[in-house]
């Protein structure tokens, strides 16, 4: 199978490392996670009847819940006219 070299930032590769499952290779993880764009709604269709759901991550769903109810140290807007 022919291959091609490509660049990626070093935070780019950081976040396709963490993507790769055990025996994987980069190239199973970009075809895993960037599927061939869907043009019609019968291929839409298709491609969601022959595809699962993915699983969540429980890492992903503990850091988006732990980072709820938290409230940001911005100044409240001023209104309108008022400064």
């Amino acid at each position: 199978m022919a291959t091609t070299t490509i660049a990626l930032t070093q935070p780019a590769y950081e976040r396709l490392k963490k993507q790769k499952l055990p025996g994987e290779s980069f190239s199973d993880v970009v075809l895993r996670e960037i599927p061939e764009p869907l043009e019609t709604a019968g291929e839409i269709l298709d491609y969601f009847q022959s595809h699962p759901v993915p699983q969540a991550n429980p890492k992903r769903r503990e850091a988006m819940l732990a980072g709820r109810g938290r409230r940001s140290n911005r100044r409240p807007m001023a209104k309108a006219g008022r400064l």
